[in-house]
């Protein structure tokens, strides 16, 4: 693979990487991972290799299978409030009080002072819904997919971790609250808006976000999710779709890993939002002299110190990493179907996967 990222016409992926990925992949597959699909992409080359099963004991993992993308979510969202922007329809700088509800807005601790940016880029000091045990034992054991106003539910009168704008810290609500402002601004379902404004301009066929309210059942196609159980695995399909469902802005894309590797290849050239908007999103929040989070995206750093650009996903049945290294001109896009959410070990084994896959395909070239 070239190093040289200013002769892209001449960027070429390779082939020694790509058998060896293979074999990290067919390995983890073996000792961790039901299946994992792994997409890597220049801008005149790209490959999806994949391993194990997108079903166990029956379906095997193909380039074609639909991922449960969790939180990779939060960059679509992002995208579309930028959108809006651009349309003259918000300002990141507006309350969110300017569009929510009192009864949201009163219930929710400095909900009346937060910004669109604080929610934007987790300043806004809001606790999480999952810090909060009754909605554990409520997901999985009440009925799927829960409304808003429940989810909601959970953080109304909690208190807040920082005053606004003064610290960072990541929530889950945030995004909750940024779909309901689409709804809001846009007048019809905010999934319709990303989709007519996201997804189907940038070409992404295999995408779709689910709290839309077409979809009443898995896309055909997509990977079975399971929950990690030391080395066995439970067919966790039903909460993984209601709980999909449920938390809109914040979850709800699913898709191939090649889409999303289109995804962020075009959204941080620009071809999505506008080179302004796109600064704006990658512009980070520092927290301890480190940049944490900017709008819809993280930085991530390989062991050879290449600094990439993208998001991470968690669920109950389902984990993604997705970044794109601008310095290498590569973007590199992993899933699997199992959850690391609840699961501190395998959490740590596919952030392991990833930064050795990472390690093969970007620091040794």
């Amino acid at each position: 693979m070239s190093c040289n990222s200013d002769d892209k016409s001449k960027q070429t992926l390779s082939t020694a990487d790509k058998a060896q990925a293979q074999q990290v992949l067919d390995a983890a597959t073996v000792l961790n991972f039901p299946g994992l699909s792994l997409t890597v992409m220049t801008d005149d080359d790209n490959y999806t290799i994949v391993s194990g099963k997108a079903m166990l004991g029956a379906t095997s993992m193909a380039p074609t299978t639909i991922q449960y993308m969790q939180s990779i979510s939060k960059t679509f969202t992002a995208a579309a409030i930028l959108k809006l922007e651009e349309q003259g329809l918000l300002n990141l700088d507006d309350r969110m009080n300017e569009y929510l509800a009192p009864e949201i807005c009163n219930n929710i601790t400095n909900g009346n002072d937060i910004t669109i940016r604080q929610l934007l880029n987790m300043t806004s000091g809001i606790s999480d819904y999952l810090e909060h045990p009754e909605f554990i034992n409520d997901a999985l054991t009440g009925e799927l997919p829960m409304p808003s106003s429940q989810v909601l539910s959970y953080v109304y009168g909690q208190p807040a971790h920082f005053p606004p704008g003064t610290s960072a810290a990541y929530s889950n609500i945030n995004y909750h609250l940024l779909a309901l402002v689409i709804d809001t601004i846009t007048e019809e379902h905010h999934g319709n808006y990303i989709t007519n404004n996201i997804i189907v301009p940038a070409g992404l066929n295999n995408t779709y976000y689910l709290p839309t309210p077409a979809y009443n059942a898995p896309i055909t196609g997509t990977a079975t999710s399971y929950m990690p159980d030391g080395i066995e695995f439970t067919d966790i399909t039903t909460l993984q779709f209601g709980l999909t469902k449920t938390f809109i802005g914040d979850d709800g894309i699913v898709s191939t890993t090649k889409d999303i590797a289109i995804f962020y290849e075009k959204l941080l050239a620009g071809k999505i939002v506008s080179a302004a908007s796109v600064t704006q999103m990658k512009t980070p929040v520092m927290l301890n002299n480190e940049p944490y989070y900017g709008m819809g995206l993280y930085y991530y750093t390989t062991p050879g110190n290449a600094v990439g650009v993208g998001h991470s996903g968690s669920g109950a049945g389902a984990a993604a990493e997705a970044y794109h290294f601008k310095a290498k001109g590569i973007t590199v896009v992993l899933a699997t179907n199992t959850g690391t959410l609840t699961d501190e070990a395998k959490t740590e084994k596919f952030a392991a996967l990833y930064k050795s896959l990472c390690s093969i395909l970007i620091d040794e070239n």
